[in-house]
């Protein structure tokens, strides 16, 4: 058996906060990551840390991009626990997906509509939020059922993998201090 990590976090971005007032979420940020020290994550998000009008697919790290300037982000890391020939399907559409991540945009309008549960896709399927990505990856993969975690989902939704024990929170607190010690 393998691990992969879902990681919710609160940075201090303007996008964040006006979020977080909008919808009264706590977390305004999904990601996942595949290493036990969370090094690099994925996610729909700035493509430069300083610029929230372009967002894309993206790597994510407390050395780099908008992490980086955010190392303090309150942070949640759920475990989720694969069996290895899921874990390497998973890696593997990852990396392809990053190796084609041009071709990948943001989901603007999804993100906008989610306060009100207005799913909003394109008519290409490579348009993602953050969390809406981290939701297709658990229903893809077989994690969880299609609509399992609702039409629209956003980062606070993800915490039903706890509630249903398909995952374990195994950290709060500041990213930067992040460790599991596996």
């Amino acid at each position: 058996m393998k691990y992969f990590y879902v990681v919710l976090s609160r940075t201090g971005t303007f996008l964040s906060k006006i979020i977080s007032k909008v919808t009264g979420d706590w977390y305004t940020h999904a990601s996942i990551s595949f290493d036990d020290d969370l090094k690099t994550m994925y996610s729909f998000g700035r493509l430069w840390a300083y610029n929230p009008l372009f967002g894309g697919f993206v790597k994510e790290s407390v050395d780099f991009g908008v992490m980086r300037r955010f190392r303090t982000a309150d942070t949640l890391v759920m475990r989720v626990e694969v069996d290895d020939d899921k874990y390497d399907e998973i890696v593997k559409y990852i990396q392809s997906m990053y190796a084609e991540r041009k071709k990948y945009k943001y989901n603007y309008w999804g993100l906008f509509l989610s306060k009100w549960r207005v799913r909003v896709r394109s008519a290409k399927a490579n348009r993602f939020y953050c969390s809406e990505f981290v939701n297709y990856l658990l229903e893809r993969f077989g994690i969880i059922k299609p609509g399992e975690f609702g039409k629209v989902v956003r980062p606070m939704e993800l915490l039903k993998l706890r509630d249903t024990g398909k995952g374990a929170v195994i950290y709060r607190g500041a990213l930067c201090r992040f460790n599991t010690g596996i």
